[in-house]
């Protein structure tokens, strides 16, 4: 008769070989699954370096002359189209930077135009934004 012991053991081996089996495949796929990560990273890696080429084809200078020269009827900048500061309208109730930091200014840069008189507030409704920019502009015109 097989003793006890020897039984015991008998199942142990089996128990440990069973295992190292399963391991076994199991390692294997993992490693086929590493392999499968890497082969897309390589892969992604290449379409980058040809994005990269493609880039650095379609962003030429020269090839975008020309294709501006092509497509588009754009002409340099004219001494007619320039302006000067001055001419620029201001917001209503706004104060020129220069004024605000002491600077001297032409006489029409000084010029705002008339401010709008505000809607009547509708009850229960928040107070208007223009009116906390009309108090940021206030804060400005009293900076010496």
């Amino acid at each position: 008769m097989i003793r006890l012991g020897t039984v015991l053991w008998l199942v142990l081996v089996a128990f440990v070989g069973f295992g190292m089996f399963k391991v076994k495949y199991e390692v294997m796929d993992l490693e086929d699954e590493l392999a499968r990560a890497n082969r897309a990273i390589v892969a992604d890696q290449d379409a980058i370096h040809v994005l990269k080429a493609e880039w650095a084809f379609l962003g030429q200078p020269s090839r975008l002359a020309e294709l501006s020269r092509r497509h588009l009827d754009l002409v340099p900048l004219g001494t007619a189209q320039l302006g000067q500061i001055g001419a620029i309208a201001f917001r209503p109730g706004a104060v020129p930077l220069a004024v605000a930091a002491g600077a001297p200014t032409p006489q029409a840069a000084l010029q705002t135009a008339p401010q709008a008189t505000p809607a009547p507030p509708v009850p229960g409704s928040k107070p208007p934004l223009v009116a906390a920019t009309t108090l940021a502009n206030a804060r400005i015109r009293i900076v010496p």
